[in-house]
């Protein structure tokens, strides 16, 4: 009785390490393929958005300004902030084309991708609103979204939301603040 018992916690063992296994694989990935969840946000001051790369405004100039932003900190400061990009339409924007998307803009951009359904779970827990319109004939469509860039402090947690109106120089205001206000470590 012993060894059946001894296979079957075996045999359960391996079905438990292969459902982990696949849950990991159809999670957020970065551009270098880690794996990228909340816990990513820790350990330092990250600027979040969600786009995409087929946008024909919003996204580009969001991002840009993200970058206007941290480029008005002190030198000594601009380190402590990692600019995130969050894809919200996967089936375009592999982690590939987001890297060199963002490259352009410096400051050692995090792109993020992965299955549409983990991508619209981060949105949402987030408070991003996705609406993903039909295609058109020849395969074109848009993807409405909230845009504001969200300010995680060091500990993971959102602490500010700057709507798209915020002129980047009070971004870069209110960024220096939260700077200021952290523990020094």
């Amino acid at each position: 009785m012993a060894r059946p018992l001894k296979l079957l916690l075996v045999l359960i063992g391996l079905f438990a390490f292969e459902a982990v296994a696949q849950s990991r694989a159809a999670g957020l990935v970065d551009q270098t393929g880690a794996a990228f969840d909340e816990r990513s946000l820790t350990g330092g001051f990250h600027l979040v958005y969600f786009g995409f790369t087929n946008c024909p405004e919003i996204c580009p100039t969001s991002l840009f300004e993200m970058t206007a932003a941290i480029d008005l900190l002190p030198e000594g400061e601009r380190a402590k902030v990692t600019p995130v990009f969050v894809t919200l339409d996967p089936a375009r924007d592999t982690s590939a084309v987001m890297a060199r998307y963002v490259e352009p803009l410096g400051h050692g951009f995090v792109t993020v991708t992965g299955p549409l359904e983990a991508i619209d779970r981060f949105a949402n827990r987030n408070r991003i609103l996705v609406v993903r319109h039909v295609p058109d004939a020849a395969g074109e469509y848009s993807v409405d979204h909230t845009s504001e860039v969200l300010l995680f402090g060091p500990d993971g947690r959102q602490i500010e939301r700057f709507p798209y109106s915020m002129d980047y120089r009070e971004v870069a205001r209110r960024l220096a603040d939260h700077l200021a206000a952290a523990p020094r470590r």
